[in-house]
């Protein structure tokens, strides 16, 4: 037996006041970038998420062996971050995230001169970090392929200021999340570090972070999931604390992408107003490139199904070496409630055509596969009707208050027992 939630809204209007969790995305890199500082500072609303605890971890420890749990985008900025310590650590994670790849990562860091040996699978973690005293020296250049991860690039520029050449990235394949490269770009650039960006090759020069107090933005990718909930119930005006109009995150396109489906918003002092206003003419079918936001493309799908409208998604191909493997994980449980995920594969490019209105009897049940977004994603559903979700601890990874919030706005959330 496993402990599952039972979800559902007893009335027609969601309503109520959600202060959002801080983005885990924008925690980890001002945390790696104040550990490169030569001057403390503050850091206001970090996240709270497993994620960000698991880096925190790692930057104070003194063990030889750091652990990073599910963190991916932990992981990777510290196994870069460690290439400028004066120790030897081993760097180990989850089962879950020693099937996910570092290998462009380690391979571009060892071009550099970084001493980093694999202690099992090539390619994937645990590894081995050594102290060395010629990074960036000889070599200063270093291409990586674009097309995995933008975690790569980014564990790469967070640490280029302090190599003493600074560091030029050739970048081959086509990036993707590139939303997630100009927030780490953003974030440099208010500490003092600036870029060039031509073509295909980004050039940083050698420098010193300012120390500056930094206030973290609320999670757009979290922000997203309130959204389905607006658009799937019958009426909803939803308080939410934290976001900025102005905001360095990709996922701000959620208030964009939810215009079409019925959802106002409304931008305020400390945040935004969300509300259900309806769809004039319901779209026969809604179309979009997640290239840059790829974090909301299971919440839509959700949405999609939710309304009964078609979708044709592309830019999704990362999803594939995600927490889980999102594609399979979606056709899988929309089949559940009667709705067809059907994917297309040319080459690089990954097309996803959903097709039919979500239906479902008594009450239906949502596994997560040990993935954060698969919980939240499905959790909107509960607007239609009573859902099950399966292992709802693991939304701690990125959102550790998601149930709670919920219910600030008027979802019932019941624990029980499931086989």
């Amino acid at each position: 037996m496993s402990i599952a939630n039972q979800l559902s809204l007893p009335q027609q209007k969601l309503s109520g006041t959600v202060i959002l969790e801080p983005s885990k995305s924008i925690s980890n890199r001002a945390l790696i970038i104040r550990s490169l500082c030569n001057d403390p500072f503050e850091i206001h609303r970090l996240s709270t998420s497993d994620d960000t605890d698991a880096l925190i971890a790692m930057l104070a420890s003194t063990d030889e062996v750091l652990y990073s749990g599910h963190a991916g985008s932990s992981y990777r900025f510290m196994v870069a971050r460690a290439c400028l310590g004066d120790r030897e650590v081993k760097i180990d994670a989850s089962e879950q995230l020693r099937r996910r790849p570092i290998g462009p990562l380690v391979k571009a860091l060892q071009a550099l001169g970084a001493d980093i040996t694999y202690l099992n699978k090539e390619g994937f973690p645990p590894l081995q970090v050594k102290p060395t005293n010629n990074l960036g020296v000889d070599v200063n250049e270093v291409t990586l392929q674009a097309g995995i991860s933008s975690q790569y690039l980014t564990a790469l520029l967070l640490i280029a200021p302090m190599l003493p050449k600074g560091l030029t990235i050739h970048l081959t394949g086509e990036l993707v999340s590139a939303s997630y490269v100009q927030m780490t770009l953003a974030m440099m650039a208010y500490f003092g570090i600036e870029h060039q960006w031509t073509d295909n090759t980004i050039r940083i020069e050698h420098g010193a972070y300012i120390a500056k107090d930094y206030a973290v933005e609320g999670d757009w990718s979290a922000a997203s999931y309130f959204y389905s909930m607006a658009a799937l119930a019958e009426q909803a005006e939803i308080f939410i604390e934290g976001l900025k109009e102005d905001s360095i995150q990709g996922d701000a396109v959620t208030k964009d992408i939810y215009a079409q489906l019925g959802v106002e918003t409304t931008y305020t002092e400390n945040g935004l107003v969300i509300n259900k206003k309806g769809i004039k003419e319901k779209l026969k079918e809604f179309k979009y490139d997640f290239s840059l936001c790829p974090d909301i493309a299971q919440t839509v799908m959700v949405t999609l199904a939710g309304l009964g409208i078609k979708g044709v998604l592309t830019g999704l191909k990362t999803l594939r070496i995600k927490e889980t493997d999102r594609i399979l994980a979606m056709f899988t449980e929309l089949e559940r409630v009667k709705t067809k995920l059907l994917v297309k594969e040319e080459g690089e490019e990954l097309t996803v055509i959903l097709v039919g209105k979500a239906k479902w009897k008594d009450r239906g049940r949502f596994s997560t596969y040990e993935d954060h977004r698969m919980a939240m994603a499905f959790t909107p559903l509960a607007c239609i009707h009573p859902v099950i979700i399966k292992d709802p601890d693991v939304v701690s990874k990125s959102y550790p208050g998601f149930w709670k919030d919920i219910a600030t706005i008027g979802i019932k959330c019941e624990k029980l027992k499931v086989k």
